[in-house]
């Protein structure tokens, strides 16, 4: 994977407010394309106004759902034009996609107990 293709947030979004797990989405399939075409990805966070954690799960912490293992990842994404406090929310969407996917079952099932709470 020789080529690495710079992709701009703000231009797969249409905008500097990245708060909606659907444009999250967007660039999660823009990510996978990239890889799939066996061209390594640099992701910049340029011009960006907004950002929520919810975006970056969906944008991001997929990625680590088993696709692809973290080593490929590590060698195949790059961030660019972040902040530290972008790339701090970053490192804990991350962290948090790695540990639900280590255990998805047991947080799925958590989870619906709580939403099973919550209709009684």
């Amino acid at each position: 994977m020789a080529d690495r293709v710079t992709l701009k947030i703000f231009d797969i979004v249409g905008g500097p407010v990245w708060v909606s797990t659907d444009d999250g989405q967007k660039v999660f399939d823009k990510i996978v394309a990239a890889f799939k075409a066996n061209r390594a990805v640099e992701l910049s966070f340029a011009n960006r106004e907004n950002l929520i954690t919810a975006f970056l799960n969906a944008a991001i912490g997929q990625l680590y759902g088993g696709q692809y293992d973290e080593a490929f990842l590590q060698q195949h994404l790059a961030f660019a034009d972040i902040s530290d406090d972008d790339r701090a929310m970053l490192g804990r969407a991350i962290e948090n996609a790695k540990r639900y996917f280590a255990n998805q079952q047991a947080y799925d099932q958590t989870w619906q107990e709580v939403i099973d709470e919550d209709e009684e």
